[in-house]
């Protein structure tokens, strides 16, 4: 492939990239259909099967998170708390808000529970970090619901109620598109070592119950991330632990990255956390 064809290429993949990161801002069905298009837009002619094939598993999971059923569900939710906010004289548990988020809350908690028979996949799926995803939507959702009924009961705490709606919403739309997210950066990781670009892929979670927190894929090496607070060695401030995983497999010993008091440093590390 030439020089040319490779810088061709290379917006595409910062493309998709930044389509991601737009998701994992504020996701809804129109960003959703952003990274489709990202993806779609991917040349398969020079791709190799591998490649292909992780592409096309992406674009059919973005595709699924976009018709999930969550996204009416929330929308009728933000539509019913809002009406209660305005007009909250008179109400009792019998108000549509309530049903509503009971609903997603449901949902929410359905998402979260055991979906598979055969035990490999059983094992694989009480360790998914996008099972976790829909238990803190789940939870947050318990949180709103109690929120709701204390301002139904009367309370005047309605900056309560706000912050816990925000914090639920917030979770359902981190949930919907967990999956598509990860097939896609993984997606664009193949795409770009298919082309021969230097990769550099996004953040990846990894699975619950590990050591690793997350993982990136640059150059041919994979770079395993862990933050301890404190450091073991009694930082107060924590630091990053670093494993580099060779394409060989051979993986190099544990390097600790100290945060210490930079906050700018340490706000990297806890967006780094929330984005996974």
């Amino acid at each position: 492939m030439s020089t040319a064809v490779r810088a061709a290429l290379y917006p595409l993949i910062t493309a998709g990239q930044s389509a991601v990161r737009d998701i994992e801002r504020h996701a809804t069905p129109e960003t959703l259909r952003a990274v489709d298009a990202a993806l779609c837009a991917l040349p398969v002619n020079e791709m190799d099967d591998q490649a292909d094939r992780i592409l096309h598993v992406a674009i059919q999971a973005v595709s699924l998170a976009e018709d999930a059923e969550e996204w009416a569900l929330l929308a009728d939710v933000e539509r019913t708390v809002s009406r209660f906010l305005h007009e909250p004289d008179g109400a009792t548990m019998e108000h549509p808000a309530v049903k509503a988020l009971v609903l997603l809350t449901s949902q929410c908690g359905s998402r979260y529970g055991v979906r598979v028979d055969d035990p490999i996949e059983l094992r694989a799926w009480v360790a998914s970090p996008e099972r976790q995803a829909w238990n803190r939507a789940f939870l947050r959702g318990l949180d709103a619901l109690r929120e709701l009924g204390t301002a139904i009961g009367g309370s005047d705490n309605g900056r309560a109620l706000d912050k816990a709606m925000t914090e639920f919403l917030t979770a359902v739309r981190r949930a919907i598109p967990y999956s598509a997210l990860y097939e896609t950066r993984r997606a664009l990781v193949e795409a770009a070592r298919a082309y021969g670009l230097f990769v550099i892929g996004m953040r990846q979670p990894m699975p619950v119950g590990g050591r690793w927190e997350w993982a990136r894929r640059i150059g041919s090496a994979t770079y395993l991330f862990e933050v301890e607070f404190p450091h073991m060695d009694g930082d107060p401030y924590g630091a990053v632990a670093v494993r580099r995983i060779a394409e060989d497999g051979t993986a190099a010993p544990v390097r600790y990255i100290p945060l210490g008091p930079d906050e700018e440093r340490r706000r990297a590390v806890t967006k780094a956390q929330y984005r996974i």
